[in-house]
């Protein structure tokens, strides 16, 4: 016997599986959360591994998703690992295939699907997770179709990645966590303004080493940057690009101090093994002399 052929799965008859596409749509927009969506950009991508260490993220779209996680968050939790305390909040995230098809169409994405890499913001808990792996499959053609993707999500482990969205919860996460240097400046005129670009060079169009105001004190002359590139150095001044300030740079920045970071070590460390390790031998390990 045949199936019924008013109920049939196939694809010749559409019509159920539109109406139950309908309802998860709705049921998704009454019991959901406006999430942000960010996509991933490559910058430097390691074909060997398959990661990139400076992944750009300045883009955030609003969509609906609903969070299949009952009890709160999943995941291992919190827990005291070899590196101190670490976090794995995992949550599950359910959105429509045929939502963000039309969502991926509307905001130019190269694909049609949400990829693993890429970010959802949740604005209830101020959180930022990680797409770990997309199920397409969690509703197993019921009705002959895959209606939705089951976004399984961790919590996002930030490490110096550009986040430029516009949306103040997500960015400010760059400028609190991000490396980050102070100049102490001497002498000039103006002051600097936050989140503009300041460059060392005849134009900021030419110059090789920018970066990113996040804090000016006038009062101590102190500078704090970001997403620095190049190496600022006591031979010339430094210029806001907007604000034109201009002042001379007094002392040249310790770049091995992480000025966002107080609990970083690295420095102690590294003097701990001058003491220990000869770097001027060109091959310790060996017993003969070359």
């Amino acid at each position: 016997m045949a199936v019924s052929q008013y109920f049939n799965h196939g694809l010749e008859n559409s019509n159920e599986q539109t109406l139950i596409e309908n309802l998860v749509e709705e049921t998704i927009k009454i019991y959901g959360h406006d999430v942000y969506y960010l996509p991933r950009t490559l910058v430097k991508e390691d074909s060997l591994y398959g990661e990139d260490y400076l992944s750009d993220f300045s883009q955030a779209y609003v969509i609906e998703m609903y969070i299949k996680n009952s009890d709160g968050f999943e995941g291992e939790g919190r827990f005291l690992g070899r590196f101190g305390l670490e976090i794995r909040d995992q949550l599950t995230f359910t959105v429509s295939q045929r939502k963000f098809s039309l969502f991926s169409d509307l905001n130019n994405l190269t694909y049609a699907r949400p990829a693993e890499g890429d970010l959802v913001f949740f604005p209830l808990s101020k959180q930022i997770f990680e797409i770990r792996f997309v199920d397409a499959f969690s509703v197993f053609y019921q009705i002959g179709n895959l209606p939705v993707y089951d976004l399984t999500c961790e919590l996002f482990e930030y490490s110096d990645e550009t986040l430029d969205t516009g949306i103040s919860d997500i960015d400010t996460i760059e400028d609190t966590l991000s490396y980050a240097l102070e100049l102490t400046l001497g002498s000039g005129s103006g002051n600097y303004t936050v989140g503009e670009t300041v460059y060392q060079g005849n134009t900021a169009a030419t110059a090789s080493t920018t970066a990113i105001v996040l804090t000016w004190n006038s009062t101590d002359n102190v500078l704090k940057i970001s997403d620095i590139k190049g190496t600022f150095s006591t031979s010339a001044n430094v210029v806001g690009g907007s604000s034109t300030a201009t002042r001379s740079l007094s002392t040249a920045p310790d770049t091995q101090t992480f000025v966002n970071d107080a609990s970083a070590n690295n420095v102690g460390i590294e003097s701990a093994a001058d003491s220990v390790i000869d770097f001027s031998e060109s091959n310790p390990f060996s017993e003969g002399n070359f």
